[in-house]
């Protein structure tokens, strides 16, 4: 029996996808985040900002999100948080009144933030 040798191939090296929730949302700052988190009296850290990125993307969408779609899309964003600790920092998010509770795994942000995050919202400009 005789073998035989594979040609060489290069070897090919995927570039990780920037997949960022920093990305969807533009217009909104990091500073406002954090601003959220610490007036809530929250410490900043990458999960808690994450999350608070995605509730707000939902918000700007006109509705709320359950926690497994919101571990879905960090997943997909490339974050590495479990729907454990998902569920944890919604948790901490709620007992500080950042955001509702809506019964069903549904959450949203609390209006009064709503209204903040609102504002954030670029104005299209329309020639007419």
């Amino acid at each position: 029996m005789r073998v035989q040798a594979l040609p060489r191939v290069k070897p090919v090296v995927l570039q990780p996808l920037d997949l960022t929730v920093e990305r969807s949302l533009p217009h909104l700052e990091q500073r406002l985040l954090r601003q959220m988190l610490q007036q809530s009296g929250l410490k900043t850290s990458m999960p808690r900002l994450k999350v608070l990125e995605i509730l707000c993307l939902a918000s700007l969408d006109g509705g709320n999100i359950s926690s497994r779609v919101l571990h879905e899309r960090l997943v997909g964003a490339g974050e590495p948080l479990s729907l454990v600790s998902v569920r944890q920092v919604l948790g901490r998010m709620v007992d500080s009144g950042l955001v509702v509770a809506l019964g069903g795994s549904r959450y949203c942000l609390a209006p009064s933030w709503e209204a903040t995050i609102s504002a954030q919202r670029p104005r299209s400009s329309s020639a007419a």
